[in-house]
């Protein structure tokens, strides 16, 4: 929850997923009237190469107006018009998935995710690239805002966010003199336990072997991660803020007969990953795995803090494993780095990653990695030799967990990335994977084959909270079930037998499976 006490103040403490409900969670909105909104007479190519920095288009392929939105999945969309600027300003452009523009012939200096920096000029020639890196992308909108405007704009977004502020220690607390506090929220790497918060004020947070957590660190940032090194069994912690100080956490130690839960594609969807997430807070498991696009737009601060808000009620006493997708990237790919998603998902320094559990071995890649999908040289040497490892080659079950899927069949036009099936089908027998488990299509999908005498079980697990595909789906290739609903999914294992379950929003099962060695 955001802030778990006040000194016994409970009867004015509300969940995470209250606020949210309320409105006041992410208030991120801007009340600009642009001074000009261009809106026709674009010119739109695809497929040139990133890093063209063209003055022209070379044969466009047509002239159209914005919104401009087209199914062309993992390619990178141009557009160009010559356009005058009475004086200097902004120039704010929205796309998905994001944008980078070129002002006669040069990068223009950005601002922030979707506004730039632009000169006086009569005639400035504006090209733009827009990284679509779904099944759809385009370019939405560009504005134009004079410089004291978009001052007037950014001085009016400063307070709007204080205010939401405010209003958040209110409806949470009661007093707003009060320290404020979202999460904790709990990842692991191979060593260490990251203990993950947002804080408007000095933190403390207290941790041992009982629960008298005597150890004690102490922080001053408004994102504040501590370290604790991963004990062999189970350790507690709280964190104080001034007077306010959360409940106890127990995280458990490895256990042989245990459950764990996946789901994807939260993607900003609060209303139904809250919903998910109140299902799972009763539950025993022993961690968590979010298979990408945690949120809608990776370079939005807010969405992730109101994401570690909303996981804190479930992962602050176990660990969340969080896959990058596509949505968590920085927005723009000015140098094609997670950065927030770095800050506050990722268990480890780059966005592919390994654990074991019990006789349990995950594998987590990141196809994202390589615009517009592929694997760099260095992530695949990593796989190569994770592979090999002890780690894998000693386990009972063996998971791979990325965003992008091999095969796919509920999302209109999209059957799977040839990318990634061309880097795994090679590998399916010969490092004996039993699991793939992705998201990004938004729904429930599973497809079991067969490679020699390995069993693979393909799952999409897109459900987490996002906009549900379309009734139709695609003719090839045919998937054994396909379930368009918001849904988690909870796998139990026990020595070498396993199962696994779906859930809907009401926690019924919409699917059930089980598999032995």
């Amino acid at each position: 929850m955001l802030v778990a006490a006040c000194q016994g103040k409970y009867a004015t403490q509300l969940p995470y997923t209250t606020l949210w409900q309320q409105g006041t969670a992410t208030v991120n909105h801007r009340s600009d009237k642009a001074d000009t909104v261009f809106t026709s007479g674009w010119k739109f190519t695809r497929g040139l190469r990133e890093g063209v920095h063209a003055n022209r288009l070379l044969q466009p392929d047509s002239l159209v107006e914005l919104p401009h939105r087209v199914v062309l999945p993992n390619t990178d969309l141009w557009y160009l018009k010559t356009i005058s600027f009475a004086q200097a300003g902004v120039l704010r452009v929205r796309a998905d998935d994001g944008a980078q523009l070129w002002v006669n012939g040069k990068p223009a200096q950005r601002l922030n995710g979707d506004s730039f920096k632009v000169e006086a000029s009569l005639e400035a020639t504006i090209l733009i690239l827009v990284l679509n890196n779904a099944m759809a992308g385009g370019l939405l909108e560009v504005s134009y805002y004079t410089h004291s405007h978009a001052v007037q704009q950014e001085q009016a977004h400063q307070r709007s966010l204080q205010r939401n502020k405010l209003e958040q220690k209110r409806i949470l607390l009661g007093d707003t003199t009060l320290p404020l506090l979202i999460g904790p929220w709990l990842t692991q790497s191979d060593s260490v336990y990251k203990i993950r918060l947002v804080a408007d004020a000095g933190v403390t947070m207290y941790w041992g072997a009982t629960p008298s957590v005597k150890n004690a660190q102490t922080a001053r940032a408004s994102f504040v991660q501590f370290e604790v090194p991963a004990p062999a069994s189970e350790w507690y912690y709280k964190v104080c803020s001034g007077t306010v100080c959360s409940p106890t956490y127990r995280v458990a130690g490895t256990q042989t007969n245990f459950q764990f839960t996946v789901w994807g594609d939260s993607q900003s969807g609060w209303k139904q990953f809250a919903t998910h997430l109140q299902n799972l807070q009763a539950s025993t498991d022993a961690f968590t795995i979010g298979v990408g696009d945690l949120v809608g737009n990776g370079s939005n601060e807010a969405a992730w803090q109101t994401l570690g808000g909303l996981l804190s009620t479930y992962a602050a006493e176990r660990p969340a494993y969080l896959v990058a997708g596509n949505h968590d990237y920085d927005g723009y790919y000015t140098d094609l780095q997670p950065r927030l998603y770095q800050q506050y998902a990722a268990p480890s320094a780059k966005p592919w990653f390994a654990w074991r559990y019990s006789n349990c071995a995950f594998i987590a890649i990141d196809p994202n990695a390589q615009f517009p999908i592929g694997f760099a040289g260095e992530q695949q040497q990593w796989l190569q030799a994770q592979l090999k490892s002890p780690l894998w080659q000693q386990a009972e079950w063996r998971f791979i967990v990325l965003h992008q899927p091999l095969f796919s069949q509920g999302w209109p036009g999209y059957q799977g990335d040839a990318v990634v099936r061309e880097l795994l089908e090679p590998l399916l027998e010969t490092a004996r994977i039993d699991f793939v488990i992705a998201g990004h299509t938004h729904d429930y999908e599973r497809l079991v084959k067969v490679n020699g005498r390995q069993q693979t079980n393909f799952i999409i697990t897109g459900g987490g909270g996002g906009s549900l595909e379309p009734d139709q789906s695609s003719p090839t290739p045919r998937m054994d079930t396909v379930i368009k609903t918001h849904h988690y999914l909870r796998f139990k294992i026990a020595s070498n037998k396993l199962e696994w379950t779906a859930y809907d929003l009401n926690n019924r099962i919409i699917d059930y499976q089980k598999r032995e060695k």
